[in-house]
């Protein structure tokens, strides 16, 4: 017979707190490993799935969840907090579903210009927005490089370097024009040609080059890359300067470029104004975020923000990434990520807490 006392020792285990991880990749990659592992470590069990898994008539989600190691398939209810990569805001209908029935990490912050529009107003940042129109007419960029002689041409949608242009207006009229590693001279004729087929597929940014090479003349960029953590506030993870491979426009790794650290990057290419640049970036890093969000009214939790160092030293800002990378730093990001989704997680539950407590009160 079953000892009576027993029942009195016998304890639940606790309900499960889930929180997701929406991406379109079908497969988690060793970066959701570890944040699933660090979700754990809050007592969070974090699911895995993609914009297809919704199955939005039941309010269900089928994904993946971390089990010794090893992913398992699971269906659940929709997690009150989803962590959203902003790819998967193509998929419209489902994250605006996700939108209404939780709470998400990310929002879309608009196009390249309307990020340049956003740092404009504000006179802390002015400073560091390249000089650019967004234009589909080949006349607007021809008069545009008549102000300026060497151009940068990139979609105003547009990821991972892809389809970015530079463009030199020569003496003798001719253009050069520079893509990944391919460059060629063409005239006048060829060059209008060239940006009727371009830009009237889709809007172009049209921007002032700056130089940004290191001595041995790559192109670089610097990554500031910042994450919210377990009290909800800011904190850069780490800053990176991201070195062109044999790319002769952009320096995206995903295009075989290479990372360098910063200070020491910076002690070999700009010794002279090592303590401009690092104050700049800091003040970017510690300021930005929060200018972005109270401008556009969203809330955040991930940034890249992408600037670009002149020989004089001066930064420019490149662009703003709201889903950017893990390559790097992969664990420093994994635990201050899940510190965050702690930090929502537990603000939810009291929100929750005082909605029911007011809901006694007025009955």
């Amino acid at each position: 017979m079953f000892p009576i006392n027993s029942l009195f020792n016998f304890k639940k285990d606790k309900p499960k707190q889930y929180v997701g991880c929406v991406r379109n990749p079908k497969k988690p990659n060793e970066f959701h490993k570890l944040l699933a592992k660090a979700c754990a470590h809050y007592g969070l069990t974090m699911i895995y799935y993609t914009p297809k898994q919704v199955d939005m008539e039941n309010h269900l989600v089928t994904g993946k969840i971390l089990i010794n190691d090893k992913w398992h398939s699971k269906v659940v209810n929709i997690p009150v907090f989803n962590d959203v990569a902003t790819l998967c805001f193509r998929h419209k209908e489902v994250t605006n579903y996700l939108r209404q029935m939780s709470t998400l990490s990310n929002d879309l912050i608009g196009t390249k210009t309307k990020q340049y529009r956003l740092i404009k107003s504000s006179d802390m940042f002015k400073d560091i927005v390249i000089p650019y129109i967004t234009t589909n007419q080949p006349e607007n960029i021809m008069n545009f490089l008549a102000k300026h002689s060497t151009i940068i041409l990139k979609p105003s949608r547009g990821m991972k370097g892809e389809n970015i242009y530079k463009v030199t207006k020569l003496e003798n009229g001719e253009f050069l024009c520079v893509y990944q590693t391919e460059e060629k001279r063409i005239t006048y004729d060829e060059f209008y040609q060239f940006l009727y087929s371009l830009i009237s597929k889709k809007k172009y940014i049209c921007q002032k080059y700056i130089e940004t090479i290191d001595e041995n003349g790559k192109p670089f960029d610097v990554r500031i890359r910042l994450e919210k953590n377990v009290d909800g506030e800011w904190e850069t993870v780490v800053n990176l300067v991201r070195i062109a491979g044999k790319q002769k426009v952009v320096s995206n790794v995903a295009q075989g470029g290479y990372v360098a650290e910063l200070s020491s990057f910076l002690q070999v290419n700009y010794p002279d104004n090592l303590e401009k640049i690092n104050k700049k970036i800091i003040q970017i890093g510690e300021n930005l975020p929060l200018h972005i969000e109270e401008t556009t009214g969203k809330n955040l939790s991930s940034l890249g923000i992408d600037v670009g160092i002149d020989p004089h030293g001066s930064i420019y800002l490149f662009e703003i990434n709201t889903s950017p990378g893990t390559e790097f730093a992969i664990g420093e990001i994994a635990l201050i990520k899940s510190g965050y989704f702690h930090h929502k997680m537990k603000e939810l539950s009291n929100q929750r807490l005082k909605t029911a407590g007011l809901s006694r009160i007025s009955k």
